[in-house]
């Protein structure tokens, strides 16, 4: 197996142009599974980019270089005190000593069902900074998901991440197995922004994350019943069955969270 290592930003987007299927290597925390199960031609290790490593604030956003560790956003304390739900959902990632190393764009360009921190991040509303040979662009991070494990990149490397500050009220809850090292069942997100509007997501309801915009649509109406959400839910979900829990208790569990987070939102 060939492994070269980037000494910079520039030199790993050389690697992916040349190598694009190759398997980038940070914490390396999801990549052991992956050389068991499938097999990985090569890898290009980008675990020393420093450049990469920061948590920047200003007046309107808090941009979170990739290989940011979990752990070192879960201290942050701008983070804590301006978008509470991304520091919750870090707490209930795996353990503090995968916290440690595993960081933010893994657990996003992993493009996993299960993958914690995706969904805070899209209810959010943030973008995702790319980079390849052709340069640098910025898109929503909801665009950069087209399906199972499959992103809309270019041989390009995930830079940064940037969310808005905007005032909100939240609801987040995962339901796993056990309190720790916990793989959800199910987890929901929901934010209410200071507007009246709503954003959505979960994780293991879908193919991949996304938002639940039928039912973003149909809260911000303000007039509606159970049996309107449950309809509006099931038209953004497509749970499938595992061995950790079957479709229909998915679907039964994910609406109770749902009722329970506008009682919350709405106290």
């Amino acid at each position: 197996m060939i492994c070269l290592r980037a000494k910079s930003v520039d030199e790993a987007v050389q690697f992916l142009e040349k190598y694009p299927e190759f398997s980038l290597l940070d914490g390396g925390s999801d990549l052991v599974l992956q050389l068991k199960k499938k097999g990985v031609s090569g890898i290009i290790d980008i675990s020393t980019l420093e450049s990469l490593k920061y948590i920047k604030t200003d007046k309107k956003t808090i941009e979170i270089g990739a290989l940011t560790t979990i752990n070192t956003i879960l201290d942050d304390e701008n983070i804590t005190r301006h978008l509470p739900v991304l520091s919750q959902a870090c707490r209930s990632f795996a353990s503090h000593q995968i916290r440690n190393i595993a960081s933010l764009g893994g657990n996003v360009g992993n493009d996993s069902p299960v993958a914690d921190l995706i969904a805070p991040l899209l209810v959010l509303g943030a973008e995702v900074v790319l980079k390849g040979v052709k340069g640098e662009r910025k898109i929503f991070l909801e665009e950069l998901f087209c399906g199972y494990k499959s992103l809309a990149l270019d041989k390009e490397l995930i830079c940064s991440f940037i969310i808005p500050l905007k005032r909100h009220r939240f609801y987040y809850r995962k339901v796993g197995a056990r309190a720790s090292l916990n793989i959800s069942k199910v987890s929901l997100v929901v934010v209410r922004f200071s507007d009246g509007a709503y954003k959505i997501s979960g994780n293991s309801l879908n193919p991949y994350v996304k938002r639940f915009k039928n039912l973003e649509t149909l809260l911000c109406a303000q007039n509606y019943n159970d049996k309107q959400l449950k309809e509006a839910l099931s038209k953004d979900i497509a749970p499938s069955g595992s061995f950790r829990s079957t479709k229909e208790y998915r679907e039964r569990v994910v609406f109770n969270m749902l009722l329970e987070a506008l009682k919350v939102l709405h106290s």
